[in-house]
C-alpha cells in the first residue's frame, strides 16, 4: 500500500486553500520521517546484536541461530571481558528497540493532525482542542459526522489490532511507567532461532482495566507486527485522498 502523499496536499489545497495546507504540510512529512526512523531503530536493534554475536569466539559461521544464541547467553552471563561486548549490544539493541517502537507510536498522534486539518476539524462544534489530538478524540469527532465514516472505521480498525493494542501498551509502559526487559534468548522448539526477547507484562489502560501480554520476539514485535500497524495507519490516510477525489 502507497499513501500518496503530494495528492492529499494538492487535494487540499484545491479545497480548502493554502492556509490548510500550510498547517497539514508538517504533519505529513513528519509522518514519513517517524515511519522510517522506525524502520531505521529496528533494524539497528538486529544488526548490532547479529554482529556482535558473529564476532563472538567460540560462535561458529554455521552455528544455527538457536545455537549461536544458545552459546551467546552463556558467554553474556560470563563475568569479566568475555561476554562484555555482548552486554554492551544487549544494551543497544534494547534502547533501540525502545526507540523503534516510540517512533511507530507517534504516527498515531500524527494522523490525527492529518485528518484533524484535512476534515477542517478545527471548524466543527465540539471539535477536540489540538493538544489533546489522539485517535480516541479524532475518532470520537469522526463519528458524529456520518459523511467521515470510513476514515472513522479504519480509525476503529487500527483500535481493534492486537498488534495495536500491544504496541500501546508496550510504549505506555516504557515511556511512563518502567522498563520491559528484553533480553537475548534461543529456542529449540517449537521453531529453532534467537535473538532479543522482549518479556511479557501487565498493563492498565486509561481506564483501569489490566492487560496482560506474553513474551514476544523483538524482530517479529518490531517488523512484522508494526508493519500491520503501519498499514492500517495509512489507510486512514488513503481515506483522505478518496474522500477528496
Amino acid at each position: 500500500m502507497k499513501w500518496k502523499i503530494k495528492e492529499l496536499e494538492d487535494a487540499i489545497r484545491n479545497t480548502h486553500g493554502d492556509k490548510y495546507v500550510d498547517a497539514i504540510h508538517e504533519p505529513l512529512q513528519s509522518f514519513t520521517w517517524k515511519s522510517e526512523m522506525a524502520y531505521f531503530h529496528a533494524y539497528e536493534a538486529e544488526q548490532i546484536l547479529k554482529e556482535a554475536v558473529a564476532s563472538t569466539p567460540g560462535i561458529n559461521e554455521g552455528d544455527q541461530p538457536s545455537i549461536a544464541y544458545g552459546k551467546a547467553v552463556v558467554f553474556a552471563s560470563s563475568p569479566g571481558e568475555t561476554g562484555e561486548h555482548l552486554r554492551l549490544a544487549r544494551f543497544k539493541a534494547e534502547a533501540h528497540i525502545i526507540a523503534s517502537a516510540q517512533a511507530l507510536h507517534s504516527l498515531t498522534d500524527i494522523v490525527c493532525y492529518v485528518v484533524y486539518w484535512a476534515y477542517r476539524l478545527d471548524t466543527m462544534p465540539n471539535a477536540p482542542a489540538k493538544k489533546r489530538l489522539n485517535l480516541h478524540s479524532t475518532l470520537r469527532t469522526l463519528n458524529v459526522f456520518p459523511q467521515y465514516s470510513t476514515t472513522a472505521s479504519l480509525i476503529q480498525a487500527v483500535f481493534d489490532a492486537p498488534e495495536f493494542k500491544y504496541l500501546a501498551a508496550y510504549v505506555n509502559t516504557t515511556k511512563h511507567k518502567s522498563l520491559i526487559s528484553s533480553t537475548m534468548s534461543a529456542s529449540f522448539v517449537p521453531e529453532k532461532r534467537g535473538g532479543m526477547r522482549i518479556k511479557s507484562f501487565y498493563y492498565t489502560d486509561p481506564v483501569g482495566n489490566r492487560h496482560h501480554f506474553g513474551s514476544k520476539w523483538a524482530k517479529d514485535f518490531l517488523f512484522q507486527d508494526n508493519q500491520k500497524v503501519r498499514l492500517k495507519l495509512m489507510a486512514v490516510g488513503k481515506s483522505l485522498n478518496d474522500y477528496f477525489k
